[in-house]
């Protein structure tokens, strides 16, 4: 929802948001909320006429405010510093960042979660600080396999592959077929993420023991993972190196590569181009591509999102305002056209959802996020989010990690322990 827009959808439906009561209570109160800009504009549309419709039934003056990337982050950090609105977006692990400055919401996430069949354990992992919640995860852009079954097919690989071992010959072979497989270990913000973090998690390494302090990186399980990266970068193009979150979606768009770990704007970009401007370039990929769920590993299958949050402030003069929204947006009413119209680019991390065919695209090749939906995981694993995780995340430690084993310019051993050095350098700088 923090992210750029891009063209809007053809045909996406329109909502109309769901009646609230108990107008009286907030009548001739002001409400301010701070959004950002959804990547599928109609679902911006439907957040307005929400908001339009929450003052109309209570009689409270609410208004919703926009900006893009790195305008709200700023909006953001000038709100908790001096005030000006009641409610905002926030981003991954902000929660426990700015906790003291959020409002204790557990009551609303509780009759959500009663409502819905449950959080997913990343939300609460997400919002939950000291016991209380001071957010609510609104949703989480789950990044998939992009792949192109046409180069698999005839490089001789029939599926998808379903575990690391297998995902590694296929890249063997599509590296001799010329269409090689590309991964990211380049200081990209979001794709470094996504693409590097699953690994790890999926040998069985892991950042940190459950006390969230005691740097955990060294292990044979972490020593795995970054031999089999070792291996795997032998039959990729070695431009991966420098890649930033653009450069792995213009590969796959140019044929460059067979497959890549993206959101479904690679796909929904090149389909929406096909469509509305007769792009037969972008046609001719979004018809041959499909996206695929993570291999599994030793110790299973994890992923990586990014995550966007509602949070109220603690000094909003009205904190019933800012709860009638959250519960108006959370409402079925709403939240299911709303999730419905975003075509699976963000979702929310509920449990119950999955169970409700209306809230999902009816593309097939959108059909593997109901899944992609349930494994992410955030960094700092296993222990909660912390500054010294996100200090560790921001040097972008994991990637070099596999990229300076993956070229050569460290041994994998030498590799890990520079790695849990950095680590151990970001835990005592953050306390």
């Amino acid at each position: 929802m923090a992210c750029q827009s891009a063209a809007p959808s053809a045909g996406a439906p329109t909502t109309a948001a769901p009646g609230t009561t108990g107008a009286s209570p907030l009548k001739g109160t002001k409400l301010t909320i701070i959004g950002g800009n959804s990547y599928v504009p109609a679902q911006d549309g439907q957040v307005d006429a929400l908001v339009n419709q929450l003052s109309q039934d209570t009689g409270m003056d609410a208004k919703i405010e926009r900006f893009a990337d790195a305008q709200m982050d700023a909006k953001v950090a000038a709100v908790i510093e001096s005030g000006g609105a009641d409610v905002a977006v926030l981003r991954d692990t902000d929660p426990h960042l700015y906790a003291n400055k959020l409002l204790d919401v557990t009551d609303v996430a509780n009759e959500l979660d009663a409502t819905w069949g449950g959080w997913f354990d990343v939300a609460k992992q997400a919002s939950i600080v000291d016991g209380k919640w001071k957010a609510l995860m609104l949703g989480q852009a789950p990044a998939a396999w992009n792949w192109r079954p046409d180069f698999f097919t005839a490089a001789g690989v029939a599926k998808f592959p379903d575990t690391f071992a297998e995902l590694l010959t296929a890249a063997q072979k599509l590296q001799a077929y010329g269409k090689p497989i590309g991964m990211s270990l380049g200081h990209a913000p979001g794709d470094g993420k996504s693409t590097n973090f699953p690994v790890l998690w999926a040998f069985g390494g892991k950042e940190f023991e459950v006390d969230g302090k005691t740097v955990a990186l060294s292990s044979p399980e972490t020593l795995d993972s970054i031999k089999w990266y070792s291996e795997m970068y032998k039959y990729m193009d070695p431009a991966v190196l420098g890649w930033l979150d653009p450069d792995n979606n213009q590969a796959f768009l140019t044929e460059q590569c067979s497959a890549t770990v993206n959101v479904n704007t690679i796909y929904l970009g090149a389909r929406d181009a096909a469509d509305q401007k007769g792009d037969v370039d972008k046609k001719k990929v979004a018809d041959a591509m499909d996206h695929a769920n993570w291999p599994a590993g030793p110790a299973g299958r994890f992923a990586n999102y990014n995550i966007n949050l509602w949070a109220a402030f603690a000094d909003s003069p009205n904190p019933e305002g800012a709860k009638a929204f959250l519960r108006a947006f959370f409402d079925k009413k709403f939240l299911v056209p709303w999730t419905k119209t975003g075509r699976s680019y963000f979702i929310p991390n509920f449990k119950g959802l999955d169970a409700i065919p209306e809230a999902w695209p009816d593309d097939p090749k959108l059909k593997i996020f109901r899944e992609l939906n349930k494994i992410n995981r955030l960094p700092g694993y296993a222990g909660p989010p912390s500054a010294a995780a996100t200090d560790a995340v921001n040097k972008f430690v994991l990637v070099d990690m596999f990229a300076n084993a993956a070229t050569g310019k460290m041994k994998p051993e030498e590799a890990m322990a520079w790695a849990t050095d950095q680590y151990k350098q970001s835990a005592a700088k953050t306390g």
